[in-house]
């Protein structure tokens, strides 16, 4: 895989960064003092009151889902969470104008920089619950506070990390459930202070490798899209270096995934979402959800490929 060099923070991960929100995660999931234990209820109090404005109980809610409650996360063998936030410029949608005015949001915000049109269509936030109106503006109202209070939002999800913890001992943990946010370039403290406590952080991505590589504390998968954004060459080359690339397929649900692809090796992602258990080199094949990409013109691009013609 080619060396890493970071390319420059995005306007999201900036936010989030000057924050301290990888301190703020820390210092929930540690509570190593009385000060922490209060500062993560002063947080709670004020994730309550934002929600008020827009309709909500003035009560805090959970930002992390549990396997539970999110289909694919459900199917992994440990105990699994993820973080569901609005894709791409979603946030800025008219229909959201309330959140981002209570929340005193201003500019442009965008959690995917590297969404191409077809990922956008085919996106899991637009399948199953998630799909429906009041799930994605509990998505939607989750990612405000995430941005307008990063280190608000940070204690919350330490302390849900550490409650976690406390009763299962071991999680897996998706922070980009919905999103593409480079934790790793603007908080690695975080990133190393999870695992050292019994977080498995894994994620897929839409970012090159030389913009994002994998580790042993944080497994990612890179995704294809459409052979204008990745070329098969380009998915080649991350295969026979050892990566792993998510490629949708218009496979029909219950039917069998091509075997291989362009001779890589296609093993079924849709058995669990436990991406730290892949071999190295091999396509995670995944059934095509949603709807939108189905619709005439959705799949011009060939997001989705075609299993019939997997080599």
């Amino acid at each position: 895989m080619n060396a890493y060099r970071p390319s420059g923070l995005t306007r999201v991960e900036t936010i989030l960064a000057n924050a301290g929100f990888g301190a703020a995660v820390i210092a929930g999931m540690t509570q190593a003092t009385p000060a922490d234990k209060a500062k993560v209820a002063a947080a709670r109090k004020v994730q309550g009151n934002l929600r008020a404005l827009i309709g909500y109980a003035d009560e805090p809610a959970p930002i992390l889902t549990p396997g539970a409650a999110q289909f694919k996360l459900g199917k992994n063998t440990l105990p699994s969470f993820g973080m569901m936030l609005t894709p791409a410029n979603g946030i800025m949608a008219p229909a959201l104008a309330d959140i981002r005015a209570a929340f005193e949001l201003t500019g442009a915000y965008n959690l995917c920089p590297r969404a191409s049109s077809g990922c956008i269509s085919a996106c899991l936030v637009f399948s199953g619950q998630s799909g429906m109106p009041a799930a994605q503006r509990g998505q939607a109202a989750r990612t405000a506070f995430l941005l307008a209070r990063p280190y608000e939002c940070g204690l919350i999800i330490g302390a849900e990390i550490r409650a976690a913890l406390k009763r299962h001992g071991r999680i897996n943990l998706r922070l980009n459930t919905t999103s593409d946010i480079r934790w790793e370039l603007f908080a690695p403290e975080m990133i190393a202070a999870l695992a050292a406590a019994g977080v498995e952080l894994y994620d897929y991505t839409a970012w090159q490798p030389d913009n994002r590589a994998p580790s042993s504390e944080y497994s990612l998968t890179y995704s294809a899209k459409e052979p204008a954004h990745t070329s098969d060459e380009y998915l080649s080359g991350i295969l026979a270096a050892g990566g792993t690339v998510a490629m949708p397929f218009d496979t029909p649900r219950g039917k069998p995934l091509p075997e291989t692809w362009h001779g890589f090796a296609v093993i079924d992602g849709d058995e669990s979402d436990e991406r730290r258990l892949d071999p190295a080199g091999v396509i995670v094949g995944l059934r095509a959800k949603g709807h939108r990409w189905r619709r005439p013109g959705g799949n011009d691009a060939g997001f989705i490929r075609s299993a019939n013609v997997a080599t």
